[in-house]
C-alpha cells in the first residue's frame, strides 16, 4: 500500500484532514473511496493508519486515524556533499532519503562545478529538492523526512559541526579503506557519549573531490579524514557508499 504525507498540523487527536497534493493523488489519481484505509506517515517519525470518513467538494480528505507506530530508534547522519551537477544531485537526494541520511547539507567547496543557486532561484531550488526528498520518503515507506539545508561553505559547514558528534571527511588521497578507521571512530565517538549513538556528520566531495588545503583545514577543525579505498568514485556513489558503512557502523558497534 502507497503511503502518503500528513503533515503534523493536519492531526488532531484521532482524526486528520488532507488537502492539496496528497489529496488529489488519493482521490482523483488512485481513486480511492470513502472506508477505504491509507497509509499515512507524520515526517517526524511516526506511521498511521488511516481511514477516510468523507471526502469534501472541495477535494479534501477527512478520516480517523489508528495503528500509530513510531519509530523507535534514530540515528542522526548528516550528510554534507559538495554541491554537483543536478543529475547527480538528484540521485544522491533520493538514494539518500532512501538509505537513512537524516539531513543534507550542501557545501560549496573549491572545486565544485555547480554553483550556489541565485537569490531569487535559491527558494525554488530548495523546494524542487524537498519535493525529491518527500517522493523518495513515499516510496521507500520511511516514517521521517530528511532535513534539507541551504548550501554553505566548506568553512561554514565545519564551523556549525564543531562539538557536535562525530564529524568525517572522505578524501581520495588519504589512502586506506574506511573498514580501517570508520570502526575505530564510532567507537571513539561512542565511548565519550558514554556508549549511546552519536551524531555523525560526513563530508563528501564534489565532481573534483577535495583539494589537500580542504582536508588540511578540516583536520584543524577537528574533523576525521579517511579514505574509501583504491577507487576513485564518482561524487554520488562516494556519497551514498560512505553513507552506508556509516549507517552499517553505528548500528553494529
Amino acid at each position: 500500500m502507497p503511503q502518503f504525507f500528513l503533515s503534523p498540523e493536519s492531526i488532531a487527536d484521532k482524526t486528520f484532514r488532507l488537502s492539496g497534493p496528497e489529496a488529489f493523488h488519493i482521490v482523483k489519481v488512485l481513486r480511492c473511496r470513502e472506508g477505504q484505509a491509507l497509509a499515512l506517515f507524520d515526517g517526524q517519525g511516526r506511521r498511521f493508519e488511516g481511514v477516510i470518513r468523507k471526502i469534501h467538494p472541495d477535494g479534501s480528505i477527512s478520516g480517523e486515524l489508528s495503528g500509530l507506530r513510531a519509530q523507535t530508534r534514530r540515528m542522526e547522519l548528516n550528510l554534507y556533499p559538495g554541491l554537483l551537477k543536478t543529475g547527480g544531485w538528484h540521485y544522491l537526494l533520493e538514494k539518500g532519503t532512501e538509505i537513512g541520511v537524516t539531513a543534507f547539507a550542501p557545501v560549496i567547496s573549491a572545486r565544485c562545478v555547480a554553483q550556489s543557486p541565485k537569490p531569487e532561484r535559491a527558494a525554488a531550488k530548495l523546494e524542487r529538492w524537498r519535493r525529491i526528498i518527500m517522493a523518495a520518503a513515499k516510496q521507500c515507506q520511511r516514517q521521517d523526512l530528511p532535513e534539507m539545508r541551504p548550501p554553505v561553505s566548506l568553512s561554514e559547514a565545519f564551523e556549525s559541526c564543531a562539538g557536535r558528534g562525530l564529524s568525517l571527511l572522505a578524501w581520495e588521497e588519504q589512502g586506506g579503506l574506511a573498514a580501517e578507521s570508520l570502526p575505530r571512530a564510532v567507537k571513539q565517538a561512542r565511548d565519550k557519549n558514554d556508549g549511546e549513538i552519536p551524531p555523525v556528520n560526513l563530508f563528501i566531495g564534489p565532481e573534483g573531490g577535495f583539494c589537500a588545503q580542504e582536508a588540511a583545514l578540516a583536520r584543524d577543525r577537528g574533523v576525521i579524514v579517511i579514505g574509501l579505498g583504491p577507487r576513485i568514485l564518482r561524487a554520488e556513489t562516494a556519497a551514498l557508499a560512505a553513507s552506508a558503512l556509516v549507517l552499517y557502523e553505528l548500528v553494529v558497534l
